[in-house]
């Protein structure tokens, strides 16, 4: 104890004091102190104080969005999948947003047998990661949910959301069990969500869009037809996020289909495209025979999904778009507005194409982003990877006016 009170002194202003502790402190503490170990407790005694002062103007963490897509390649989660259940744990101000492909090879397709139940342990193991998370939790279709483009998609996803809002109200915590998963009953939606002061959360089913042959054919609600169900959808999608942010609230829009990317779905496959598409070889298009094609950016249908949305985002502001899809990380900056793809949930593809300028890449390590709203006004994004065994990479996205003080 004498030894603790004279490391104390050396800390004082107490003119020449200095000297005189120091060599009572080397006589009667040297047993017990060296001179390196006296200097390492004094750097670790006034780290402590910066670390108290510095944390205490850290802006806080007012809401989290977890975005994470394609997670459903095994029974057994992946990795990546136990790092965000872990960083999410207790957090009840959050979200966690699955972006599609949730069961590999093709959805919750099979009414029943062995492959049902396989189908079904790959969705509820990823739920029960999730089972005591105090927070928010939601789900949307991707194109291998839709029986992976095939003619009974539309059953293959009802039977998922059914799966999925059953187990999370009888199996879990999460404060939106029992409608955890949106797919608009097989239309493309949107479904806009306030789930918090800041974030709008509006989720659609891109897969709506290219899900469409003479053995799979899509319709609009009741007697509408494609065309007019996807005028609609552009206009209500248009109208969900000019109302967001007449509220200055900042617009996520959650779909699969990512609008641009550098990753394997950019690659143009010429002169194949081409000949399946303007040659008599298109006739084999309305069998379903170009279901390999029609997930890639440069098919025609998709390339008109992609430009659509693209012209709703254009007239806006402060827009966040987060896909799935391929296999990897990318964040792209579109003006004031943002887009994401977090489809590394439980497979890894490389991006090896750089026609669209991207801010942030990852294609080593499987992960998923992160959206932060700060109690400075701070929107950031940040990187999370099971490599890096955490978070890896942040950046700040905008800055929101602060509410005005009563």
């Amino acid at each position: 104890m004498n030894c603790f009170w004279g490391i104390l002194i050396l800390q004082l202003p107490f003119g020449n004091s200095h000297s005189g502790a120091f060599s009572w402190m080397r006589h009667e503490c040297m047993p017990f102190f060296t001179f390196a170990a006296m200097q390492k407790l004094l750097l670790a005694w006034f780290s402590l104080i910066a670390s108290v002062v510095f944390a205490a103007d850290e802006p806080k963490v007012l809401f989290s969005v977890y975005l994470i897509g394609d997670t459903g390649k095994d029974t057994i989660p992946s990795e990546v999948l136990f790092l965000l259940a872990y960083e999410a744990l207790d957090k009840t101000n959050s979200a966690v947003v699955f972006l599609g492909d949730n069961v590999y090879p093709a959805g919750n397709s099979a009414v029943s047998g062995n492959r049902a139940k396989i189908e079904r342990r790959i969705l509820e193991s990823q739920l029960e990661l999730f089972s005591t998370y105090p927070g928010q939790l939601y789900m949307i279709p991707g194109n291998h949910d839709w029986a992976n483009g095939k003619g009974k998609g539309l059953q293959a996803v009802q039977r998922q959301k059914a799966l999925a809002d059953t187990f999370s109200r009888t199996s879990t915590l999460i404060s939106n069990s029992g409608q955890v998963y949106f797919s608009s009953a097989g239309l493309p939606g949107p479904v806009s969500l306030a789930i918090d002061s800041v974030f709008q959360l509006i989720l659609i089913d891109t897969q709506w869009w290219l899900h469409k042959g003479i053995f799979r054919t899509v319709k609009g609600s009741g007697n509408r037809s494609y065309l007019e169900e996807k005028r609609l959808f552009l206009a209500a999608l248009d109208s969900a996020i000019a109302k967001a942010l007449s509220q200055g609230r900042v617009p996520i829009v959650a779909g699969h289909h990512p609008l641009m990317s550098n990753g394997k779905h950019a690659h143009r496959k010429e002169p194949f495209r081409f000949l399946l598409n303007y040659t008599p070889l298109a006739l084999f298009q309305t069998f379903g025979l170009d279901r390999w094609l029609s997930q890639d950016l440069f098919q025609p249908r998709y390339r008109r999904f992609r430009k659509a949305v693209q012209q709703v985002f254009d007239k806006h502001e402060r827009v966040i778009y987060a896909s799935g899809h391929e296999h990897n990380l990318q964040l792209f900056q579109v003006g004031a507005n943002y887009q994401i793809i977090s489809g590394s949930g439980s497979k890894l593809s490389y991006t090896d194409r750089y026609r669209y300028p991207a801010l942030f890449m990852e294609d080593r390590q499987h992960g998923f982003f992160k959206l932060d709203v700060l109690s400075n006004g701070n929107v950031q994004i940040s990187a999370y990877g099971v490599r890096d065994r955490g978070e890896y990479w942040v950046k700040t996205l905008y800055q929101l006016p602060l509410p005005a003080e009563n």
